[in-house]
């Protein structure tokens, strides 16, 4: 979700490129625009400091210290050096020929430059502030970059297709044939060890991977359209693609050579800095006035009032955050669930009870059948030609429409009971009496009626303009609605068989029609807009609405409140408020989405791309779950079927059958007093809650949700509580105590006395092989570190403010701590025991935080904010 830290920073002019200071405070975005110039942003309030003007400025670097900024300009073909302690130009320097991009050695010592139409690189030495050199490579040299190590310089040929390297040591060109990387490589990256080598392929949508040492291609990996620039984070673990005509960016895994998400931004981005936390980077726009700011790692989402506790269901599908506030348990996906249909679905339609899915595969010329609640295949059911689908409102009858002929299902048998011949069908939809089914044709340019009990033709076919498409029908019937595919929409009134055709800019390629039947929405391609048209007068009303770009199908929630929009480009389908007509949301899908289905209680979104082998079910709103008064924490079983809240005020553990759709609350469970904590036992035999009025631990027994044995006396305050993998200890953190008490599971009593380890321990963590305790002290800036053999305090681990909440990654590798003072999360290295770089932003009042199952994100609640914030690891 966009907010007032990434919107768009305006400029006077375009920018044509960016950098940073490395103490991140100012960047430097120079434009070529009019008579040139150099602007200077902070980054805190984002705001213009200052101005330079500097003929023609038109690609920009850094010097390592960041005493000075670098630009080149084809102005009398310059090399300007601004001294960025006064911001003001220093020197010039005269190049023999038009500079297009440049790069600064590790040391600050010498600059490349690729030379306009020469074939050339000039060699600029910066403490002389001359050309020393220039290596003739011949071809078209264009993007620039130097390894690590300084021992290599490496140059793409724009329009030969490859990649030659120089040596740094005697400026000549290394002697091996050109490595060939793919149309237009325009941009080049290098990992910090100098292994790998991204080179951006703009006419390919593609990265190109290239092991330098041996000038072989490693791969490639496909991004979004028209890829302009690329950078490096600082640590190599992620790698960010630009793509101007997508208005997104790609992150990349450069180890699994892999896209592991799309960012959506605020306009056409190119040339990129990060900020040296690596926590956000700055985007120069691309044929734009303006700076597009972006995070990096995180992305935040509400989920209720003041979130507390949470946790990840171990299949990594669903979070579970308790809400304080709203004395509710908040269910919500992880990421899309993926189902297997056939070969490459196109259609989908959900029955109107919302327990069946229908897919049409066009690959296979079939249809799948899917159990919503499980995700599996029931039925395939064969067809002659299988592109789009359309399902009846009593869910009896689905009509399947491809080339050449529609035919006609019976949903309970999943027989074909009729096909029709059709040309060449390009959309399909149903009556609500289901007594007509509605087919555009393109091959005659037509509306065709059939009549379903006969499954014949109607009538003459109507002339709908010469690209008939996508079409709907209102929910009173009398009007069908036709996309006449980049230019208008005709409307047929189904009584009089009268046509109007209602004029429709930028280009409308998909429909839907309101609940109410008062609203049409048209996704029109060209404007990457919706229109909006009012089904009664046949106009379109107020201004459309802008959505990201490639926007291809649209549905409207069962409420009307919410647009869905698939955004071919950014892998993503767009949320928008109906009224206000603002984004809310971006739901990843990993594909490019064309046609959506939400099912009949709102809560769920179906989306099938046409360059996909999968249908993506996502979650499209949070799912609440009333258990009891103010929640604080909440544990999940191990198979997942349950979740177990401590609802602090009501003395009770609510218990949630998370396998119901939708989740509901089964029982409650007294344990008295005020429970503070909920663990699970491995087995899922055993549920803890610590009760912090008593200072005891109870324990339930999970197949009957009974309490079984007495209380458990542990420290006062309990708060925390962490089981042993092999399920015979649980710790207990005592907050009004400083202590941690050790309870043997099977004797159902303490271990020894309770472990002096800070001042206020608030939450715990336990190592996969159950040697070593992590304590979170709230009372000091601290991570504690126990031997749980002895057991005795053996390290602390100083952070830069007092934790409160902490989890562990699968792996061990990885300890995160909640930071509530700075609004962040501390990302701790548990082999150096320190914290790797700066703590990561998240919301106010972070309190807990849940590693995923594959340890590649965390999720963090915010109690102030009412987010989540999801953190790319």
């Amino acid at each position: 979700m966009a907010n007032a830290s990434t919107a768009p920073i305006p400029l006077e002019l375009r920018p044509s490129g960016v950098a940073i200071t490395p103490d991140g405070r100012r960047l430097y975005v120079p434009s070529s625009d009019g008579a040139g110039a150099v602007f200077v942003i902070d980054t805190t309030g984002h705001s213009v400091l200052t101005e330079i003007n500097c003929p023609r400025a038109r690609g920009i670097a850094m010097a390592p210290r960041g005493d000075r900024a670098y630009v080149v300009s084809d102005a009398e073909n310059q090399l300007f050096v601004i001294d960025t302690s006064t911001d003001s130009i220093t020197r010039t320097i005269a190049l023999d020929a038009v500079p297009l991009r440049l790069a600064v050695t590790p040391d600050g010592g010498r600059i490349y430059i690729t030379l306009e139409a020469t074939g050339g690189i000039a060699v600029v030495d910066t403490g002389s502030g001359q050309v020393i050199r220039t290596i003739t490579l011949g071809g078209d040299p264009f993007a620039v970059a130097v390894a690590p190590d300084a021992r290599r310089v490496y140059v793409t040929d724009l329009t030969g297709a490859t990649l030659r390297l120089i040596d740094a040591a005697t400026d000549t060109p290394v002697s091996m044939p050109p490595i060939e990387v793919g149309q237009f490589p325009r941009a080049l990256a290098v990992t910090p060890d100098g292994g790998r080598l991204f080179v951006v392929q703009g006419q390919d949508d593609a990265v190109c991977v290239v092991d330098p040492a041996s000038g072989t291609v490693l791969a490639t990996v496909s991004v979004g359209g028209f890829p302009k620039e690329c950078l490096m984070s600082r640590d190599g673990r992620r790698l960010y693609v630009s793509n101007s005509e997508d208005d997104t960016i790609s992150v990349i895994d450069p180890e699994a050579l892999s896209v592991v998400r799309t960012v959506p931004v605020g306009g056409p981005p190119a040339e990129m800095a990060l900020t040296p936390d690596g926590h956000r980077a700055y985007a120069a726009a691309f044929r734009a006035p303006f700076v597009v700011p972006f995070d990096t790692r995180t992305v935040s989402r509400p989920v209720g009032e003041q979130p507390e506790g949470l946790a990840v269901t171990p299949d990594g599908r669903r979070l579970l955050v308790v809400c304080a506030g709203d004395d509710a348990l908040a269910v919500t996906s992880t990421s899309e669930t993926r189902l297997t249909a056939g070969g490459f679905p196109t259609g989908v339609d959900v029955s109107p009870d919302g327990t069946l899915l229908h897919v049409a595969n066009a690959g296979s010329n079939d249809v799948s059948f899917i159990e919503t609640r499980t995700g599996e295949v029931t039925t395939t059911v064969a067809v002659q030609a299988a592109t789009w689908s359309a399902v009846s409102r009593d869910g009896r009858h689905l009509y399947v429409a491809g080339p050449g002929a529609l035919s006609a299902i019976e949903v309970a048998t999943g027989r074909v009971t009729g096909t029709l011949p059709v040309q060449d069908p390009s959309g399909v939809a149903v009556a609500p009496d289901g007594r007509r089914v509605y087919v555009t044709d393109r091959a005659t340019a037509s509306l065709i009626t059939v009549d379903t009990a006969t499954l014949t033709v109607v009538g003459e076919p109507i002339p709908v303009g010469e690209h008939p498409g996508s079409v709907v029908v209102t929910p009173d019937g009398r009007q069908v609605f036709v996309c006449d595919t980049g230019t208008d929409v005709v409307v047929m009134d189904t009584v009089i068989l009268a046509l109007t055709t209602i004029e429709v800019a930028g280009g409308p390629e998909f429909l839907c029609v309101s609940p109410d039947g008062q609203h049409l929405f048209v996704s029109c391609t060209d404007t990457h807009t919706v229109a909006v048209v009012d089904a009664l007068s046949h106009t379109v009303t107020g201004d459309p609405i802008p959505v990201h770009r490639l926007p291809q199908g649209c549905a409207v929630s069962p409420d009307g409140r919410r647009l869905y929009v698939a955004s071919g480009s950014a892998q993503a389908v767009q949320v928008v408020d109906t009224a206000t007509h603002r984004t809310l949301d971006f739901l990843p899908v990993g594909m490019r989405p064309a046609v959506l289905a939400p099912s009949p209680d709102g809560g769920r979104l179906y989306v099938a791309g046409f360059d996909a082998e999968f249908v993506s079910a996502v979650d499209t709103n949070v799912t609440r779950v009333n258990v009891g008064a103010r929640p604080v924490d909440v544990a999940s079983a191990p198979d997942g079927r349950r979740a177990y809240v401590a609802d602090v005020e009501d003395g009770t553990v609510s218990v949630i059958d998370t396998a119901m759709s939708p989740p509901a609350t089964v029982t409650k469970i007294p344990v008295g007093g005020r429970p503070r904590a909920v663990a699970v036992g491995p087995d899922g035999s055993r549920l803890y809650a610590a009760d912090s009025a008593s200072d005891t631990v109870v324990v339930v027994d999970t197949a009957t949700n009974a309490v079984t044995g007495g209380p458990i006396p542990v420290g006062p305050a309990p708060v925390g509580l962490a089981v042993s993998p092999d399920g015979t200890r649980l710790y207990v953190a005592n907050s009004g105590s400083g202590t941690v008490t050790v309870i043997d599971t099977g004797l159902h009593q303490p271990v020894g006395a309770p472990v002096p380890v800070g001042v206020a321990p608030s939450a715990l963590a336990v190592t996969a092989d159950g040697r070593l305790l992590y304590v979170a002290d709230a009372g000091q800036e601290l991570v504690v570190t126990v031997d749980t053999a002895g057991p005795a305090v053996t390290g602390h681990i100083t952070l830069p403010a007092a934790p409160q909440g902490l989890s562990l990654s699968p792996d061990g590798r990885t300890l995160l701590a909640t930071l509530p003072a700075l609004g962040a999360l501390a990302v701790i290295d548990t082999a150096m025991s320190e914290i790797r770089g700066t703590p990561v932003p998240v919301g106010r009042a972070p309190h807990r935080v849940a590693v995923a199952p594959d340890g590649r994100t965390a999720h963090v609640t915010n109690s102030a904010s009412g987010t989540v914030t999801v953190v790319d690891l």
